[in-house]
């Protein structure tokens, strides 16, 4: 009887040591899943930080450009307008109106352009973005810079082509 007893609780200790080196070996695959997992999740956060930073800065980059494209086209139909000598006072209004909206577009442009330059920024300090990351964005900074003076230069071209036009009627 006490060989048995024996037998069994040597079956018992050997079931149990083996019990425990597969919870060990579990619990060492659920590290190694989770350390991996942790990983592709940093990846894709950097990942989503730079493509939206760039996204945010291309698109009030096409804002700009299309705003500027704008008042360009209108400012061109006034010199039309001018050398053709047809003079309207309601479409000098329309001018003035298109140049008063503009002029309120673009300072609400300026706003937004300031926003995301924060943003931008902001993410450039707490990311490890690569050298060629923060070269794209900071060049689109740049170019959202020369917009934002090529916008103001159209601006003032615009204003002197309705007084152009005024001093025609």
């Amino acid at each position: 009887m006490k060989k048995i007893v024996l037998l069994v609780i040597a079956i018992v200790s050997v079931l149990q040591a083996s019990a425990q080196e597969v919870a060990s070996l579990q619990n060492h695959s659920v590290a190694i899943s989770v350390d991996s997992l942790t990983l592709r999740l940093n990846k894709l956060q950097h990942d989503y930080d730079f493509m939206y930073c760039d996204y945010s800065l291309q698109k009030v980059m096409i804002d700009l450009k299309e705003l500027s494209q704008s008042i360009d086209i209108t400012s061109n139909r006034v010199i039309i307008n001018v050398y053709h000598s047809r003079y309207d006072r309601s479409l000098y209004n329309a001018y003035l109106d298109h140049y008063d909206v503009s002029c309120s577009e673009f300072d609400s442009l300026k706003e937004t352009v300031e926003t995301v330059r924060s943003f931008v920024l902001t993410k450039i300090a707490a990311s490890d973005f690569t050298e060629l990351e923060l070269n794209v964005l900071k060049s689109r900074l740049d170019t959202i810079s020369k917009s934002v003076s090529t916008v103001e230069a159209s601006l003032r071209y615009y204003n002197v082509t309705i007084q152009a036009y005024k001093s025609k009627i």
